[in-house]
């Protein structure tokens, strides 16, 4: 069975928010879980010995960081490292971004280049409401679970039920992209360390 965790930060996120994302994993026999936080340490902690496939961040987000509007803050590079520490995600797993601006491509960018163990990263670009999340994150779990669809088109399917611009990062196509590699990855080879082509 699939295992789907919402980690809160923030009151602001109801608990009838985090039931409903519990009532639709339950159709598509994932377990789901929760679990509030309040520092950086509480969620490495909480995280370590889990093992998970779908993996909600829900707050408030920016550019550059997660937080609670208050006295949680963390930067999405701390939140990729904490993630990658724990050794908590499975193959092919999935983060979800259940934030404003969550879908830009710095912030799949920042995590993916502190965590290679993430497959895909899923969220909104814009500044949103809630149930515009659960709407739009419900569809891309049903496209990919009851309909066996890519997360990136699963991500498309989210955007066209509401109209409100939801994108999906896939691991490959972010380490291919050679802005990633100038700005993001600290441990990527520069151009002329690469081994010369070989002809396939």
């Amino acid at each position: 069975m699939k295992e789907l965790l919402v980690v809160r930060v923030t009151p602001d996120i109801h608990d009838a928010s985090v039931a409903e994302i519990y009532y639709h994993a339950q159709h598509y026999n994932i377990n789901p879980s929760h679990i509030d936080i309040s520092t950086i340490d509480e969620l490495e902690q909480k995280l370590t010995g889990r093992k998970i496939d779908y993996l909600y961040f829900a707050g408030h987000g920016s550019e550059t960081c997660f937080t609670d509007n208050n006295s949680f803050i963390s930067s999405w590079e701390e939140i990729g490292n904490v993630v990658c520490r724990t050794n908590c995600l499975n193959p092919d797993s999935i983060v979800l971004l259940y934030c404003c601006k969550g879908g830009l491509n710095t912030v799949a960018y920042r995590l993916i280049a502190e965590c290679d163990q993430i497959s895909y990263v899923c969220g909104a670009k814009q500044n949103m409401r809630s149930i515009d999340l659960i709407i739009g994150f419900n569809v891309f779990i049903y496209n990919i679970e009851a309909r066996n669809i890519d997360p990136v088109l699963a991500a498309d399917k989210a955007t066209a039920a509401t109209e409100i611009r939801f994108e999906c990062f896939d691991k490959t196509d972010v380490i291919a992209n050679p802005h990633y590699h100038q700005k993001y990855c600290k441990d990527c080879p520069k151009p002329g360390d690469y081994p010369p082509q070989m002809n396939c």
